[in-house]
């Protein structure tokens, strides 16, 4: 995934050369209200989200919609002020509106936790208001020892969807002061791969700041500097940049990378604290295929999840190779508790049906799926994943299978294991499998031809795909499946056992693997196995994986046939050109094993093609040295 190093806690910020900051808020701490930080009415409707839309990064403040009309504030712990007669403050905030008359936002002061609350800045939106930076100037007299501040919304709830805040700065600003306020990497990367730095400075000073240097450091190597000019970025704007120099990463493993800026405006800034930010890049030695795993929330009843069937649909057809999506119902004949009851926390900051969430890492609505599978695609796992040795017994409709992966870097913290059902072409005749549809006579724009249906479909015009079945050993995956510590280059597995129920259609079931960072909550990698089980159709590719990998000598290759059959074995260099081949013989029905010899060939990646019964199997085979 892309990682995002911010600057910012809650803390009483030190002095600073010609200026002082007395608060700063980021929610970073993830709790609401913050620490030290009180909210007066609708308490339940201030939270905080993993989201950034108020232009800082996430977690970030929130408040969402209710029915009535009320006054609500977050209010600051007291800060003393006894020594100033004017103060600054800056804040992120996004108003995301519903309809007029809408709910005022406000900032007002007062003296002492009792005092009157004083308004110093107020705003009546007639339409969204998008991420944007607000600088308010406050010169009145409950500047004191015993001053608080506080965010107010005043009017009819119902008439917003909700407000987002991130980036509260209580300072009085130095002259010339540029922060480093987030820099932006991959956490992994292949290596002799280009990477780019992205980031971001704010302007904390009250001088306009118009040039700067943005430089980086990787390990050990020279610093590489990159000039920004012809800005005019006054206080409390933010300016994001792209470094011009990719760097690249040469050896496997993690490597530092330090970035700072310096000559603002042609000189240093008076507070060299908030000019460096550290982070971490993995370097893979070969990139893993990679799938993205959709979980959207759905149900019958909701008139506007065809909107979910229709882009469902569209991204299974447009990805097939790289997209896995499954539909978790609620409500309805295909509801899966478990998974259906963690739904709300399984979405990111979950707005209710239809909605999803891809790998985990934030909130997409259906029609957004394919921005939001692209963004994920263009990220790196460290590790592969395979669903291999799958066996079915039709008398006891027993089902078994391993979900294993090779992992490319060390790691140290809790992975997991999971495991997924997934049925199409599910149907049904009660009046629970009818599907609502707000789409209806085209009013609310076109949607699949949905515009051209019912507002009720009946159940026996519809057939439902991508359903989730089952999730096995629930939504979190497998408790103690992967051990830590985790080492480069080997490979870990875990095998899943179910019972098939009747009813379920055999022919149309998706087994899927998932590797899960359950430190972090998401997802890193997916794969899925389509099993004809209830046929004996004759498959038409077959599992074998190769271990070590990657190998110095000698490896071990593993796969299974479903018939005896001769097999032949080649391996391509990454032009394409086949620099070993080999006849291994006729084996039997079932797991086979045999050695693949590699002492000759150098250091590198390369392809090993399995060829047996008129199939082929082709893994990626990487040789070190």
């Amino acid at each position: 995934m892309k990682r995002t190093i911010t600057i910012g806690v809650f803390v009483m910020m030190a002095f600073l050369a010609s200026g002082q900051s007395y608060l700063y808020e980021d929610f970073s701490a993830g709790q609401m209200p913050p620490q030290g930080w009180t909210i007066l009415n609708l308490t339940n409707k201030w939270s905080c989200s993993n989201t950034n839309n108020a232009g800082g990064t996430a977690p970030e403040g929130k408040f969402s919609y209710t029915n009535g009309t009320y006054t609500t504030y977050l209010i600051s712990p007291v800060v003393n002020l006894s020594s100033l007669t004017t103060v600054t403050l800056m804040f992120n905030y996004m108003y995301d509106y519903y309809t007029d008359p809408a709910p005022k936002i406000g900032v007002a002061t007062r003296k002492g936790a009792t005092g009157m609350w004083n308004t110093v800045w107020e705003k009546t939106p007639h339409g969204n208001i998008n991420a944007n930076t607000q600088v308010v100037v406050i010169t009145n007299s409950d500047i004191s020892a015993n001053f608080q501040f506080a965010f107010f919304l005043e009017g009819n709830m119902y008439n917003l969807d909700y407000v987002y805040f991130d980036n509260i700065n209580l300072l009085t600003p130095p002259p010339l002061d540029a922060a480093l306020v987030s820099i932006e990497i991959p956490e992994y990367a292949g290596i002799n791969q280009p990477v780019t730095l992205n980031g971001t400075i704010s302007n904390m000073g009250s001088t306009p700041v118009n040039s700067f240097e943005a430089v980086y450091q990787l390990d050990d190597e020279a610093p590489v500097s990159c000039p920004f000019s012809g800005l005019n970025l006054p206080i409390g704007n933010t300016y994001t940049f792209a470094h011009t120099t990719p760097f690249v990463l040469e050896n496997p493993g993690y490597h530092d990378l330090t970035v700072y800026i310096r000559n603002v405006n042609g000189t240093g800034d008076e507070n060299p604290e908030n000019d460096t930010l550290t982070d971490r890049i993995g370097g893979l030695l070969w990139v893993p295929d990679k799938k993205e795993f959709c979980e959207e929330a759905t149900g019958t009843w909701c008139g506007w999840c065809v909107r979910g069937i229709c882009f469902m649909n569209y991204m299974a057809e447009t990805y097939p190779e790289t997209w896995i999506g499954v539909a978790v119902h609620n409500g309805d004949p295909m509801v899966v508790a478990d998974w259906d009851d963690e739904i709300p926390n399984i979405i990111p900051d979950f707005p209710g049906y239809p909605s999803g969430t891809i790998n985990r890492l934030k909130m997409w609505d259906p029609q957004d799926f394919e921005a939001g599978y692209l963004e994920e695609h263009a990220k790196r796992s460290p590790a592969s994943i395979e669903v291999i040795n799958f066996s079915w017994d039709p008398s006891t409709r027993q089902i078994s299978f391993d979900v294993q992966s090779q992992f490319l870097i060390d790691i140290d913290h809790e992975l997991r294991f999971g495991a997924v059902i997934i049925e199409d072409s599910l149907w049904g005749t009660a009046s629970g499998w009818a599907q609502a549809n707000y789409y209806a006579g085209g009013s609310n724009g076109p949607m699949c031809g949905f515009e051209s249906m019912p507002s009720t479909i009946p159940a026996a015009q519809m057939h439902y795909d991508h359903v989730g079945r089952a999730i096995l050993d629930g939504p979190y995956g497998t408790e103690a499946s992967i051990t830590l510590p985790i080492i480069a280059g080997t490979s870990q597995s875990h095998s899943y056992s179910y019972t098939i129920p009747e009813g379920w259609n055999y022919e149309k079931l998706h087994f899927i693997g998932l590797l899960m960072d359950h430190s972090q909550g998401v997802i890193l990698n997916a794969n899925d196995q389509v099993i004809w089980v209830g046929t004996g159709q004759e498959a038409q590719t077959f599992p074998v994986r190769i271990f070590p990998n990657p190998v110095t000598d000698n490896a071990s290759l593993k796969f299974t046939l479903d018939r005896p059959g001769s097999v032949q074995l080649r391996v391509y260099d990454l032009t394409g050109h086949c620099i070993q081949a080999k006849e291994s013989g006729t084996f039997p029905v079932g797991e086979q094993q045999v050695v693949l010899q590699t002492e000759q060939l150098s250091q590198g990646i390369y392809f090993l093609e399995v060829a047996v019964n008129g199939m082929k199997n082709v893994q990626k085979l990487v040789v070190v040295r």
